[in-house]
């Protein structure tokens, strides 16, 4: 199946999904600085301590934060650290991907640049709260990768190395990171690499790579999808490299747009 182009932007962007995932662990965010002051509560033994446990341990595991939430407000730029921080415990390896593609948003902030280039260190003893086993490798170190090499102006080798060492990893997913990353990054030198995976069996992967080629804004991405469009002009997935096509570069087959120009000046004609 293939989606319409808005949403093949969508993968672009801090709310870049995978389908078939798990639901999201739910996890207690990074207490702050000022603690809240109990009275310790009496014990009365005569209780069912067992019920008791399981309650204290439910209350424990009860997030004290909307994900949703701070991922809206990381997009558009409007989370403080603390928020960002409890973003960064999110236990499912896609909506921590979409949160490190987000942070781009944040980068007019030192903070966060600083918090980025702490996680590309794995730096855990600054901040053991976070979802480290999720950090420290594809997808989301990809996505981190990506997020610090568009911020980064020079010296960001490491960083290009590392999203192409993965481009052929067996996980869907992973690769799907990897193009979106290499479309972000805009060298045309990847050009044939997305357009590979454009031609490629899987449509999830394909679909991201169309989405990285429109993303390039090259002429030689371009002529990549108008290549791919050949493939399978008689397959959806051509109908939908020509919606890419028209609303990325404003380019339709020469046929077409006889077809449209004429369809216009027949209307134009029938007005007057």
């Amino acid at each position: 199946m293939y989606y319409s182009f808005t949403i093949l932007l969508l993968l672009a962007t801090s709310i870049f999904t995978m389908t078939g995932c798990a639901d999201r662990a739910e996890k207690s965010p990074i207490s702050t600085e000022k603690e809240i002051e109990t009275s310790p509560q009496q014990i009365d033994e005569s209780k069912d301590t067992k019920s008791d446990t399981a309650s204290s341990k439910a209350e424990q595991a009860a997030p004290l934060f909307d994900y949703e939430d701070l991922s809206q407000k990381i997009t558009y730029g409007k989370a403080t650290a603390l928020e960002v921080r409890n973003a960064l415990t999110e236990q499912n390896p896609a909506a921590l991907s979409n949160t490190m593609h987000a942070l781009y948003s944040m980068r007019w902030q030192r903070v966060i640049v600083y918090l980025l280039n702490d996680l590309w260190k794995l730096d855990k003893n600054k901040y053991p709260d976070l979802a480290w086993n999720l950090i420290e490798k594809p997808p989301v170190r990809i996505a981190l990768a990506s997020t610090i090499n568009r911020i980064q102006i020079h010296d960001t080798k490491e960083y290009k190395d590392y999203i192409r060492a993965h481009k052929y990893d067996e996980h869907e997913f992973h690769r799907a990171q990897v193009i979106i990353s290499l479309g972000l990054n805009k060298n045309p030198k990847d050009v044939p690499y997305l357009q590979e995976m454009g031609e490629g069996n899987n449509n999830y992967v394909a679909q991201s790579a169309i989405t990285a080629l429109a993303l390039m804004h090259h002429v030689l991405a371009r002529d990549a999808m108008v290549t791919i469009w050949g493939k399978y002009a008689n397959d959806p997935r051509g109908d939908l490299i020509l919606e890419v096509l028209k609303k990325a570069y404003d380019w339709v087959p020469y046929a077409r747009k006889k077809e449209e120009t004429n369809e216009q000046d027949n209307k134009a004609s029938a007005v007057e």
